[in-house]
């Protein structure tokens, strides 16, 4: 039996968010996330280790939420952001999505 790497469940979904990093705002839309991170589609490409800003229109949440994470990965137009912290509505929300449907 092979061990999966992931901590957290996944779930394929597209959303708009915006990238904060250096000063520019890129917009990009997620293609999967969980409550360790997301996978991110973008035009630009963000440095391995890079702080940003992610804000994410979760459907549970009436605003959007801005979540700090850390870019994993940087390839092929997606980034793989681990978020560095989640407060109590974001992981609620995030949870909304997971639910099975």
């Amino acid at each position: 039996m092979t061990a999966s790497r992931r901590l957290h469940e996944r779930v394929d979904v597209e959303l708009p968010v915006v990238i904060f990093h250096d000063g520019a705002e890129i917009p990009a839309s997620t293609v999967n996330l969980s409550l360790g991170g997301m996978l991110i589609k973008t035009e630009r490409r963000v440095a391995f280790g890079a702080n940003v800003i992610v804000r994410i229109e979760l459907p549970a949440l009436k605003e959007p939420a801005e979540i700090a994470a850390v870019v994993r990965w940087d390839r092929d137009g997606h980034i793989g952001v681990q978020f560095s912290s989640l407060r109590a509505k974001e992981t609620w929300a995030l949870n909304q999505l997971m639910k099975p449907r």
